[in-house]
């Protein structure tokens, strides 16, 4: 377990240190893991310095599926939407285990945020394919959430056309 004065020195490193300070903090935090997720968030969420989003971002995605709910949960309430727009980031950088969760955002109200997902599922890329045409196949034409699914799955095919053909031949 890393201590909490350390990630503390590491966040304080990420706002205010020198360049090879700063990818060093990302490097402890991320080797930190789950104990660092809360700190990471917190200053993604409260730092208005893009830099220090991006630093805390980084790190967030290095350290994968122990912070995806944290970032998800950034990602469906935080009112800012750069704040939203570096979890997303963050979670396309963890890539197939956050497929999931991105596709239910499809079923939530707010439009910025379900083009946020589309785009993080675009950058997850060949991953996504799969379980953007089972949504598709089991949710109805007329639905939000299914037109967001197709559109993803058209802009993964303008990016990537035979790694997506190859999958949804499968």
């Amino acid at each position: 377990m890393t201590s909490k004065e350390d990630i503390t020195k590491n966040i304080e490193l990420i706002k205010s240190g020198e360049l090879e300070e700063k990818r060093a903090a990302v490097t402890f935090l991320s080797d930190a893991g789950e104990d660092a997720v809360d700190a990471l968030c917190e200053l993604l969420s409260s730092e208005t310095d893009n830099d220090s989003r991006w630093y805390a971002a980084s790190a967030l995605a290095r350290i994968g599926e122990p912070a995806l709910d944290s970032l998800m949960l950034l990602l469906k309430t935080y009112p800012d939407d750069n704040v939203k727009r570096y979890a997303a980031a963050a979670v396309a950088g963890i890539g197939k285990p956050a497929v999931k969760p991105l596709i239910e955002v499809f079923l939530e109200d707010d439009g910025p945020t379900r083009g946020l997902a589309s785009r993080a599922l675009v950058r997850i890329g060949e991953d996504s394919v799969e379980e953007l045409n089972r949504f598709i196949s089991e949710t109805e034409p007329k639905d939000t959430a299914h037109r967001c699914a197709v559109i993803t799955l058209e802009k993964l095919c303008s990016n990537a056309p035979d790694a997506v053909e190859e999958v949804l031949e499968k």
